[in-house]
C-alpha cells in the first residue's frame, strides 16, 4: 500500500456521532466504554483510496466463493480453528473469529478509513451489537442468537444480561462444541446451544412468545432464500427480531462505495430482498417493522452491518 500522508488528520469516533448515525441513545455504561476504547482512524490519501477501490473492484470481477448451503464444510473448518484455540488457551479471547482485521482498511461514515486503534473493525461492531441488544432485547425473557458461530456475541449478551437464558444457534458441529466447552470450563453458565440450519428450520426449537432473537452477519449466508426462515419466525412469534446484516436497500447507490458494496454483496450471494419482503409482509399485516437503518460500519469490501428490527403480528 502507498505510504500514508504524514499530515493526514486523526479522527476519533465520538458518542455523539454514534448516536446520530445509529439514531438512538447509548447507555451511560456503553458511552463510557466508547470513550475508553478511543476509536481512532484517518481518512485515506488519494493514492491509497484508488488502490483500495481497485481491490474492491477486482474482488467483484473475480469474487471468492459465493455464500450458500454448500459452504457448511468451510464454516466447520473456520469455527473448528476457534475450537482448537479455545481448547489450548481456555479463555474467551479464543472465540473471536479470525477473519477480523484480515483487510486493514474499513468502512466508516460513508468512506474508507485506515484504523489507528487496533481491532477497530471488531470493536466498533461490538459496540453496535451491544447497543442493539440493550435497545431492543432488554425485555426479552430469553435471547437466541441465530448463526452464533463461536459465540463471541453471546458473551457480550451475557455481560449485559447475566441472569437471562441465552441460546446459541448454528448449523456447524464446531460451533456447538465451542459453546459446550465454554460452559464446561465455567466461562459461561446461562448458555446452551442448539444446532439450527437456516435452510431447514427446526420446528422442535423451543422458541416462545416473549423471547427475542438476533443475528449478526449470519443471515447474509442465505442469499434470497429467507422466506422459509421468516415463516418459521412468524409461527414461533418471538417478541422481537433484531438483525445486523447487509441490507442493499439501505445503502446509497448514487455513491461509488454504496454501489460497490451492493455489487459485492450480489456477487457473493449475500442476503437479498430481505427488507422488501418484510415491508410487503407489513403491508399485509403479518409483521411490524420497528427500525430499518444504515449504521455506516463495515469492512473494506462491504458495508454489511445495517440494522433491521421487526416483530411478528
Amino acid at each position: 500500500m502507498s505510504a500514508p500522508d504524514s499530515s493526514a488528520d486523526v479522527r476519533t469516533v465520538t458518542v455523539a456521532e454514534l448516536e446520530a448515525r445509529w439514531q438512538g441513545r447509548l447507555s451511560p455504561c456503553l458511552a463510557a466504554r466508547v470513550r475508553e476504547l478511543n476509536l481512532q482512524y484517518r481518512l485515506l490519501t488519494q493514492p491509497e483510496r484508488d488502490e483500495n477501490l481497485l481491490r474492491i473492484l477486482n474482488s467483484i470481477l473475480h469474487p471468492p466463493v459465493a455464500a450458500g448451503a454448500h459452504r457448511l464444510d468451510q464454516w466447520e473448518k473456520g469455527w473448528g480453528e476457534n475450537l482448537e484455540l479455545l481448547l489450548r488457551a481456555g479463555n474467551v479471547d479464543a472465540v473471536t473469529p479470525l477473519y477480523f482485521g484480515k483487510h486493514h482498511i474499513v468502512r466508516w461514515a460513508g468512506d474508507l478509513a485506515h484504523p489507528i486503534t487496533p481491532n477497530f473493525e471488531y470493536l466498533i461492531l461490538s459496540v453496535l451489537v451491544e447497543w442493539a441488544l440493550e435497545t431492543w432485547l432488554a425485555d426479552a425473557d430469553a435471547i437466541y442468537e441465530f448463526g452464533c458461530g463461536p459465540g463471541y456475541h453471546l458473551l457480550r449478551a451475557r455481560k449485559l444480561f447475566p441472569d437471562k437464558p441465552l441460546v446459541g444457534l448454528d448449523w456447524t458441529t464446531a460451533s456447538q462444541n465451542i459453546l459446550r466447552e465454554m460452559v464446561t470450563r465455567g466461562l459461561v453458565s446461562n448458555l446452551r446451544g442448539h444446532r439450527f440450519n437456516f435452510f431447514e428450520p427446526d420446528e422442535a426449537l423451543d422458541l416462545k412468545p416473549g423471547e427475542g432473537i438476533y443475528s449478526v452477519a449470519a443471515l447474509e449466508q442465505i442469499g434470497d432464500q429467507h422466506e422459509r426462515l421468516l415463516e418459521f419466525l412468524c409461527r414461533k412469534r418471538p417478541s422481537v427480531c433484531v438483525h445486523i446484516e447487509p441490507i442493499d436497500e439501505l445503502l446509497d447507490e448514487t455513491t461509488l462505495l454504496g454501489r460497490l458494496s451492493n455489487a459485492y454483496s450480489r456477487k457473493r450471494n449475500y442476503l437479498q430482498n430481505f427488507l422488501p419482503t418484510l415491508q410487503e409482509w407489513e403491508r399485509r399485516g403479518r409483521v411490524r417493522i420497528h427500525a430499518a437503518r444504515r449504521t455506516w460500519t463495515g469492512s473494506l469490501f462491504i458495508e454489511g452491518h445495517s440494522l433491521v428490527v421487526w416483530s411478528p403480528v
